[in-house]
């Protein structure tokens, strides 16, 4: 898993290094804003996937005294600087598409802008489909990121390129800026998308709904085992899911069968849950809060309790 992950975001380095450098010289060439912002967005590329590189040789170093619970977080703060890397490019795409749209500006040589970015297209979308894929079979949340962030070049740049075509058959200039105003707000859009849930992780914030219930359902398998389960805690770093809850027991039970059952419960969640980190803490339940005491053949303060109560007679009885 780690290897395909490295692999990837190599991959992700040296593609943005050839878009970046075949955009930015072309847009020098032709003076054109759409693919000037492109440039900018490709060398952001090439730092957020040098930081993902980084970041997932970081994340998978096993724990150690000073990181009890992994590096994991690496891979969050790699995410995090994509997202701002990411609104920065956007701001700047948006203030200098605005700028050169009140200034005016004319374009040269645009059909080479056009190749260009049509290249641009069908190679971003490749390497997104890529990163998505190797992101999801491996759940890395920062090559999932690099491939949103792909995503969004195959959308801009289409944008762009049907913007340089207009230039090119109705002579419109002013479309270029124009539409760059509007690939600006997309990206920050999409950065915003990126900033949220890296926010989540860093304030340690539940696991989802879905993964909960998963994990309320595993424990419910073993009700007859169990009396139940409270303090239900969840947490997220990098791809590995920080679980820990209390289970309670008949108190009757040994400690060697209650760590049996914890420990197929345990072994039902990482079925349901890869990349689980889980912490089970066992309580005895007394007799009178046990849900399964009726049921249970051991004798009992509980039990003798009822036994010794007086039946109430009902006033319809016969004296």
């Amino acid at each position: 898993m780690e290897q395909k992950r490295l692999r990837a975001a190599r991959l992700a380095i040296i593609t943005a290094t050839c878009l970046a450098i075949i955009k930015l010289a072309t847009g020098i060439l032709t003076g054109s804003m759409a693919l000037l912002s492109s440039a900018a967005d490709s060398l952001l590329d090439i730092l957020m996937s040098l930081g993902n590189f980084f970041a997932l040789k970081q994340a998978h170093k096993p724990a150690d005294d000073t990181h009890p619970y992994g590096h994991g977080k690496y891979e969050t703060a790699a995410t995090f600087l994509q997202s701002v890397l990411v609104g920065v490019s956007g701001g700047y795409i948006l203030y200098e598409s605005i700028h050169r749209l009140t200034r005016g500006v004319t374009l040269s040589h645009v059909d080479y802008g056009i190749g260009v970015l049509a290249l641009s297209v069908l190679v971003s979308w490749i390497l997104s489909r890529y990163l998505k894929r190797v992101g999801k079979q491996t759940e890395s949340s920062a090559l999932q990121a690099d491939s949103l962030h792909y995503a969004t070049d195959v959308y801009s740049n289409l944008v762009l390129l049907v913007g340089l075509i207009a230039v090119s058959t109705l002579g419109w200039q002013w479309l270029d800026p124009a539409l760059s105003v509007g690939v600006g707000v997309y990206v920050l859009k999409a950065a915003y998308g990126l900033f949220r849930p890296c926010l989540d992780e860093f304030l340690d914030a539940g696991l989802p709904a879905e993964q909960l219930e998963k994990i309320s359902q595993c424990i419910e398998q073993h009700r007859s085992d169990v009396t139940g389960y409270h303090h239900l805690r969840s947490r997220r770093s990098g791809t590995t899911r920080l679980i820990d809850f209390h289970l309670t027991f008949c108190r009757f039970k040994t400690i060697q069968e209650a760590h049996a059952i914890a420990d197929s419960v345990e072994k039902d969640i990482h079925q349901q849950i890869p990349n689980a980190d889980i912490t089970i803490h066992l309580e005895p339940t007394e007799c009178e809060q046990c849900r399964n005491c009726t049921a249970c053949n051991r004798p009992c303060e509980a039990k003798q309790h009822r036994a010794t109560q007086p039946v109430e007679s009902s006033p319809n009885d016969p004296a």
